[in-house]
This record gives C-alpha cells, structure tokens and sequence, in this order.
C-alpha cells in the first residue's frame, strides 16, 4: 500500500529560489552596509550627532559645585569703574582682597594684551606674587603660537602659580562643546587653565582624553574633552568685581572657593554660542570655564569613545537588524524601532558613565536595512505574485470568466493587483463550481481534511448519515453508521481505513472509497474525498441472477438429464430418437454455455494462490479425450513443477484455458498439433495456444470475443458464440489481457497474460 504523506526529496520550489536568491543579495547588501555604518560613525562631521548630544546631554545635567565662585566683570562694574580696559592697579587691588580671603585658587580669565603703566604693572604683578594661587590665562594669536607678552609682563607670568591656555573648539555648527586640556606649539604646549585650578584644588586624577596628540599645521592638541554645561535654568554662584573690590563681599563667603575672574558684561568680546544659547543666549568665556571646572570636580567629564569601538557598536547593532529581518520579516518595523531605541539608550547610559557615543550613524544604518528590506522584499513577492499569477492564468480554465478592463501597464504593482483580483474571483467561481458540482453528485461524497473533520458534504451524504456533518469527525460518523471496528477498537488514521463493502445500522449495502486529495506540486495529502455508494438495489439484483444460475445448472440440466437417460433406454427403436438426443444435447450445452458466461461476469470470485501450471494439467486433462478421438496431438512446455504462480478463481481459470484449448481441438483438422508455451517477464505470465487450424480472417478479430458471433471460418461446427465470451470475462478480472492473432491457412494464436502473484 502507498504511502501516502511520505514525501519525496524533490527540486526546490520557484519561491524557495526566490527566497534563496534574496538571501545572497541580503548578505550583499549587508557587506555593503556596515562598511558605510562604520564609516559615518567615524564622522565626527555627521549632522545629526550634535543635536542629539545636546538633547541627551539636557536631559542629563550637572549639578553646579559650591566649591566654584565667579567675579564678573559686569555692567554695574563698568558702570561705576569706567570703561574697559582699567588699570592694572584695580586687579591688582582685587587679587589682594580676594587673596586676604584665601581661597583655594584664583582663575583669572582676563588677557592684559593692552600696553600698560610700567608701575601699576609692578604692582599687579606684587599682587600676584605675594597671593600665590593665581592662575592666568595664554591667548593664541595666530595659527601657530601663543601671543607673546611685553617685557613688563614677565614677572607677572613669572609669579602666577600656572598659566594655561583658554582655547576652545567650535563644531561645524559654529557651537562650542569641546576643548583640549593641553595644547599648542610642538615645543611650548600649555595645560588648559580650568584643569590647573583642578589640580590646585587638590585632585588627583589622570587627564581626561586620549593622549595622542592631533596636529593641524603645527599646532598639537591632545586631550579632547566635551565640556558637561550645567542645566540652563541653572547658575554658577557669583558676585561683582566692584562688590569684591569696595570690601561689599564678606571674606567667609570667598575663603577656600575656587574663584574664576571674568569678563560676562555685554560687548566685552569673550562669549560663544553653546548647547545653553537657545535658552540663555551666549556664553561668557569665564563661564564656560567654570563649567569645565565644575564637571573635573565631580569627575564628569566627557570623552568621545575610540573610533573603533563606535563602529563595532553601530555596526553590531545594524548586523544584528540584518540577520533579524531575514529570520523574522514579520516584525521588521518593530525591530527596527527597538534597535534604534537601544542605540539611544547606550548612547546616554554611556553619557552618564562620561562617554559620547553618537547614534546617528547607527540610526542611519537601521534606517537604511529597514527601507532596503522592504523595497527588495516587496521586489521578490511582486516577481513571485507575477510569476504565479502568470502561471496561473495559463492553466486550463474550468469555468468562463469576468474579464474586467485591465489596469494601467505603467504600474506594476496596480498590475499585480488586477490579476490577483482575476485569480481570486476566478477561486471563488472554481469553489462555487466545486460545491454545486459536489451537491449533484449521486452517491454520498464528503472531503475531509488530514485529521478526519469533515469540511463538505452534499445532499446524499446527509441522507446516509442523516445530520448535518460539517466540523464533525468521519470515523465517528462511521462508527455510528455501523462501519466495522478494526482490531482493538482502535480507529485507525484516513489512509490505514479498510476500503470494503458492510451493511450498516439500517441493513444498507454500502461501498466505502478514499482517495487523496494531493496538491498541483507535490504528493503531501491535504485532505481525503470519501465516497459512500449504496449498492443495495444492485446486491439484490444479483441475488436474483444467482438463484436464475442456480436454476438454470439445476433446474434446468435436471429434465436435460433424465431425457438423456430415457433416451439411451430406447435408442435403437427409432431414428427420430437419435435426433431428439442431439437436440437435448444442444440445449444441455446451451444452457452449461450460459451458466459459464453468468459465473464469469458475476461477482462471486474466489481467488488464492494457484500454480499455473497445476490449471493447465487440468485442463489437458479435460480436453484429452476430445483430441483423442479428434486424432490431434496435445503439446505444453510445463509441468507441475513450474513455480508461475498467480492469484486465481482456479474453476473459473481452469474453464477458461479449456474452452481455448477445446476451440483450438474443434477448429483444427486430424493429425495437427495444439501447443501452449509460457513466458513469464517483469511481473506477467503469458500463455500462447496455439493451433493449425483454418484461421481467422482479419476482419472478425475485433468482434471474435462478442456474444453470439459466429464466422465463416467456423462453418461445419457447432457452437453459440459465447465461449470467447465466457473465456474474456474471466481473463479480465483476474487481471489479465487476452488477444488473438491469426493467419488464415495457417493457424489461429491466443495470447493469455496474467499478474504474477507477488513473493511478498
């Protein structure tokens, strides 16, 4: 028995090549992909990094130290002490005050570029000297160097406690985040002025930054670092250069602050634009400064991660996109929302530790394998649908369809979708056509799918199981109708049912047939159509032919017999007495002629296994005594040891090979031969008779196997015609093909072939 369901390793499908197909170029696409994910991530240039840095860093600020204290030189101290530049005496006057109040260090981000009296700046430099703790700032005057001082400011320099530069670094938006804790000349590079106030407070730590060095036409800079503004409704602690200078400011409030002098009044020159602009507008020097101070003391300082770590970052995560949309298409949107979620968190989890890692790049790369995937995938399912669609509409129609007026030829995906229109009207119509069809039908039909539930049935099904039995179970539904348990009880699955013939509860006769319902590609059952016919009507009529056989091999042969008998009795008194013989003869033989063909095409067959040539020596056996007296010479090529073995009604096969053999005796003259040969190749049994008679004339070999036909050829010898008959039917159910081929003046053969019975 087949299996069926067992499926066979066949050719990859058209849509498995396109899948296929779509894989390699996806690992194109991402071969291409995270070289330019890592390349954008290594852009400082990017666009997008410095709004997302200043939105991460808003969201994140830093609390302001109260360690640090600004001395503004704002309007109300250019109003009370004059216009800019004042005399050095007045900051000399100013360190001494803020000196008596000892702080922890004085910043004074104040450039003394203006020349000068030579006495007041002896005195500004006494000031410094004698306070200890001042630090002062360099200014860059061109490309390549620091502005050199005068000779009466030399001992000021020589006096400060340090002197660093106050450079900051602009992005390419004109906006200042960034700066490098040492820069300058190759040979004269300087420490940044808010990192020396650091360090005079007392910290000890490692410069923040990469210490390899950047140079840009001579210039070195190492160290860069993102300055961390405080939030912008936030401010540094600071009072007036006059209040500090008129004693208005108690020393408590100045001693052991860390104290940054510096220009904040408006058009003083020193002030930038920064993240704080568009909620305070521009930033003083001193206070950005401070702000670089401020985040040194509480160790929050700002570094851009190393360039290959932000690549590995971002294109991990894109690769890992990648590998996502191949495996789960479905939720592809989803997926790369949540990438680009993740990057923004790493991005400000990493913030918060002190390091800026963009997500721009990775964004851009998310975004790209989204908008890639779902333009190449969109590609391959409309080439599939096109291909399919096409495919479709070359298969034969079953039905007439509505055409309806085809869209535009521009547009392929409003192509595609008018011929997916047409393919599931024309579906629906097939359906329709199906159910109708299945309605009509005259025997009880159901189809099922591979569990056994029922999913239609028409009109007779209803009648025999009498229920409505959709979304029911068939084996259930046979049990109740009375189909007979197999061994166990156990019900077994679809294809293991036995395909027999039982009565059910209601005494009906009914034949059950199942067969697979296979798809166009493929030999995987979907489903089972079952067929119940009620051969009621026809079991009865063959009762009634089987007590007509019975009463002709019977009833009729009876008086035939007893004729006989009586006959022989008075032979010898007359002539007309042999006649009568004959006549009752003839009928005996019409009548054993008629029972034969009945017993032939009836359905009451007994097959077994049989040895071939065991049937032949039966019916040599039957046959010998005609060729005797006929004088014709019997020959086979078997003998009971032969091993042919096929699945017969031994009676009825065994009559068969003699009405064959006895034709062959009663057609043929004296002293010729009959001769049966056997062959036995690729599962069949052929068997020649043949004979030495008139032959056959080609025109009656189609009609030598009908009822009642009698041939020239056949003059002179009695017969009805029904022995070829007899000798077809039988051959045919068991299995087997008969022919004849014939030479007339030569011979007549037939050709008898037959399954053998399988070893198994």
């Amino acid at each position: 028995m087949m299996l069926w369901g067992k499926a066979e390793k066949r050719q990859p499908t058209h849509a498995q090549r396109l899948f296929h197909g779509l894989v390699r170029e996806w690992l194109w696409i991402g071969l291409l992909l995270l070289p330019i994910t890592a390349y954008l991530s290594m852009s400082p240039g990017l666009a997008l990094n410095n709004p997302l840095y200043d939105s991460l860093r808003r969201l994140t600020p830093l609390p302001v130290d109260p360690r640090i204290l600004l001395v503004t030189i704002d309007d109300p101290s250019l109003k009370k002490l004059g216009q800019w530049p004042w005399p050095r005496s007045l900051h000399a006057d100013l360190i001494d005050r803020l000196s008596a109040a000892q702080p922890a260090a004085i910043l004074f981000d104040v450039i003394f570029s203006e020349p000068g009296d030579p006495a007041n700046d002896k005195r500004l430099a006494d000031s410094v000297c004698n306070a200890g703790n001042v630090l002062l700032p360099l200014a860059r005057d061109d490309s390549a160097s620091y502005s050199q001082p005068g000779a009466q400011m030399l001992s000021l320099l020589k006096c400060a406690r340090g002197v660093g530069h106050i450079n900051v670094e602009a992005d390419s938006d004109g906006v200042v985040r960034s700066l490098y804790m040492r820069e300058g000349p190759a040979d004269a590079t300087a420490l940044q002025l808010a990192w020396l106030a650091f360090v005079m407070s007392g910290q000890s730590t490692e410069m923040p930054g990469e210490s390899q060095a950047s140079i840009t036409q001579g210039w070195h800079r190492e160290h860069a670092v993102r300055i961390p503004f405080i939030a912008p409704g936030t401010h540094f602690s600071s009072v007036s250069y006059v209040s500090v200078l008129r004693g208005e400011v108690p020393p408590e409030r100045l001693r052991d602050r860390l104290i940054l002098v510096g220009a904040t009044a408006s058009g003083m020159g020193d002030r930038f634009v920064t993240p704080l602009s568009p909620m305070a507008g521009t930033t003083a020097g001193v206070e950005i400064q401070a702000n670089v101070l401020n985040g040194l003391l509480q160790g929050r300082s700002i570094v851009d991660l190393s360039g290959w770590l932000a690549a590995l970052m971002a294109t991990s995560l894109v690769a890992l996109l990648l590998g996502l949309l191949l495996y789960r298409p479905r939720y592809a949107l989803w997926m790369t929302l949540g990438g680009m979620f993740m990057a923004l968190l790493g991005s400000a989890a990493l913030l918060r530790m002190g390091y800026w890692w963009s997500p721009a790049a990775c964004w851009i790369g998310l975004l790209l394998s989204y908008l890639i995937w779902n333009w190449r995938r969109l590609s391959v399912i409309l080439a599939y649908f096109g291909w399919e669609l096409a495919r479709l509409d070359n298969e034969p129609k079953v039905l007439p369809e509505r055409r309806r007026a085809p869209a535009s030829k521009g547009d392929v995906l409003q192509g595609r979708i008018f011929a997916l229109e047409q393919a599931v009207s024309r579906t629906r119509d097939t359906r329709r056509f199906m159910a109708d069809g299945l309605e009509c039908l005259p025997v009880a039909t159901l189809i099922t799918d591979t569990a056994g539930n029922i999913l239609l049935a028409n009109r007779i099904a209803r009648e025999v199981f009498g229920n409505n039995l959709i979304s029911h179970n068939l084996l259930e539904q046979l049990a109740d109708l009375g189909y007979p348990p197999l061994h166990n009880g156990v019900r077994p699955p679809l294809s293991a049912l036995e395909l027999v013939e039982f009565r059910d509860i209601h005494q009906r006769s009914l034949r059950m047939e199942l067969a697979p319902l296979l798809p166009a590609e493929g030999d995987v059952a979907l489903g089972w159509l079952l067929s119940l016919t009620d051969l009621s009507k026809e079991r009865e009529a063959q009762q009634h032919r089987e007590t007509m056989l019975r009463f002709l091999s019977h009833d009729l042969r009876a008086p035939h017999s007893a004729i006989l008998a009586l006959l022989d009795v008075h032979n010898s008194e007359s002539p007309i007495f042999a006649q009568i013989e004959q006549q009752v003869r003839r009928a005996l033989s019409l009548t054993e002629s008629f029972v034969q063909l009945a017993k032939a095409e009836a359905d009451g067959y007994q097959f077994e296994p049989t040895l071939f040539a065991m049937l032949v020596m039966d019916a040599f056996d039957q046959v010998a005594l005609i060729a005797q007296l006929k004088g014709i010479h019997l020959v086979h090529d078997l003998d009971e040891a032969d091993e042919g073995m096929v699945s017969a009604d031994q009676s009825l096969l065994t009559r068969a090979l003699f009405n064959v053999l006895e034709n062959a005796i009663k057609y043929s003259a004296s002293g010729t031969t009959v001769r049966l040969r056997h062959s036995s190749a690729q599962g069949w049994l052929e068997c020649l008779i043949s004979d030495q008679g008139p032959g056959i004339a080609a025109k009656d070999l189609p009609e030598l196997f009908s009822q009642y036909k009698r041939f020239d050829s056949a003059q002179g010898s009695e017969g009805l015609g029904l022995g070829l008959s007899m000798v077809k039917a039988v051959v045919e159910r068991h299995g087997g093909h008969i022919g004849c081929e014939s030479t007339v003046g030569k011979g007549t053969t037939f050709r008898l072939q037959l399954p053998l019975l399988d070893d198994g």
